[in-house]
């Protein structure tokens, strides 16, 4: 394996010469500066509300010297488990402190453990604590929104996931499946036993594209032999659920796991058993330091930033659907660790580079799914829409299990509302 790895190395690297000193050099970290500051600009927009883009495919931005009368920003988030608690809301709990430091005056809070059911009363709730703005941070809050958003008509809403928009509805996703792609190349890269283990959260948005797109990143290591991948499911929200996932993978042989659930305790698990992990987390090195590799994450802070001036000066309509991409740093990957290979680096930057400049083909056929049925046809590659249907895993996962418990009478939340004030800690009140 070694020699393969090590032929490839040197193959890849000749034929890509030409990227040489554009890459990632080792992924994205988080960068409070690179996301959006005070400074008086919007993005420009065309009729329908979607952002204008330059020659070079960037945002175009306009300075204002006189501002519009702003609106007042109260925004409230409503989260599916506990602010923080895993590593989607810890982004988005990031994205929220970035609101009220980038945008002056504004104000946030939250409700948390919200069930889809809950939705309505959440709304209510924040709606009578003054919030003008809405973010749903979950898939699962997808269809509820738009009913509450049609409901609602004086209120702008952001939801994470789905597909459904109004004119005081913005829907963002993101291109995750191009981070797991360049993941995916770094797991095999690493493995000695060439068998790849995954536990993956069904409820995670999108999670059979972001596992394709790792299944298909693994794929890029050589044409001939490709990695044994042995997949299990399980919730991120139950940690016996997912160490019971992980043992199985690691008894399978499994020498590397990537971890698309957004649960801590995951990656936390195979650093106490010292299993080299990959991970949906920005804190990869704070939570595995030893063993992990690599990871992909969502930076949400510059979309929400520019959607609240959008609404702050009334600068026309809420865009449609976002899907941010690499490109856009709106998916962003954890630059590797010192314990990777030697020669990882190199060659995921051009992987990198290729995503960055949307020049990755990662779903082209012909590629089957484990059932041994062609999904895409030899040739063909999937549209954007296409992608974020997909719901099929590849062909090279072996094994799949799954430890799933039925959620037959989940705990709801108590409907409080968490403030934060500047300087002064958090409150909480619960809206009469």
């Amino acid at each position: 394996m070694k020699n393969i790895k090590k032929r490839f190395l040197s193959l890849f690297l000749a034929g890509c010469m030409i990227f040489t000193g554009t890459g990632c050099n080792g992924g994205d970290t988080e960068n409070p500066e690179e996301s959006t500051s005070n400074t008086d600009y919007v993005t420009v927009t065309d009729e329908n509300g979607e952002a204008v883009t330059d020659e070079s495919g960037q945002v175009v931005t306009s300075s204002l010297t006189e501002l519009p009368p702003e609106l007042e920003l109260k925004v409230g988030f409503i989260y599916s488990g506990t602010a923080g608690g895993d590593s989607a809301s810890e982004v988005f709990e990031s994205a929220r402190a970035e609101i009220e430091r980038s945008l002056d005056g504004a104000k946030t809070c939250y409700v948390e453990n919200v069930l889809v059911s809950q939705f309505a009363d959440a709304t209510a709730q924040l709606v009578n604590a003054g919030c003008n703005v809405i973010v749903g941070t979950s898939n699962r809050f997808a269809n509820v929104i738009h009913e509450e958003a049609e409901a609602n008509d004086k209120v702008y809403f952001i939801s994470f996931g789905g597909e459904r928009t109004r004119s005081n509805l913005a829907v963002f996703q993101g291109e995750m499946y191009k981070g797991s792609y360049v993941c995916g190349l770094a797991a095999a890269f690493n493995s000695d036993s060439n068998i790849l283990g995954v536990v993956a959260d069904p409820s995670v948005m999108s999670v059979y594209n972001i596992v394709d797109g790792y299944i298909q990143g693994t794929k890029e290591l050589n044409d001939k032999t490709h990695p044994d991948i042995r997949l299990n499911w399980a919730w991120g929200f139950e940690d016996e659920e997912n160490k019971n996932a992980i043992d199985d993978l690691v008894a399978q042989g499994c020498d590397v796991i990537f971890t698309a659930t957004y649960s801590k305790y995951a990656v936390e698990y195979c650093e106490q058993l010292g299993v080299k992990v990959i991970g949906l987390a920005h804190n990869m090195p704070e939570l595995a330091p030893n063993t992990y590799l690599s990871g992909c994450y969502y930076y949400l802070s510059i979309f929400l930033i520019d959607q609240l001036r959008n609404v702050r000066y009334a600068m026309g309509k809420i865009p449609t659907v976002y899907m941010g991409g690499v490109r856009e740093k709106a998916v962003r990957i954890i630059d590797f660790s010192e314990t990777c290979r030697e020669g990882t680096v190199e060659i995921c930057d051009v992987l990198y580079q290729l995503a960055f400049e949307e020049k990755t083909l990662i779903f082209t056929g012909e590629v089957k799914d484990t059932e041994g049925v062609v999904k895409i046809e030899k040739g063909a590659t999937l549209t954007s829409d296409e992608i974020i249907g997909i719901d099929w895993i590849a062909d090279n996962v072996s094994v799949q299990k799954n430890f799933c418990a039925p959620q037959l009478d989940p705990a709801g939340s108590d409907l409080i509302v968490h403030e934060s004030l500047p300087d002064m800690g958090e409150t909480t009140t619960t809206a009469e």
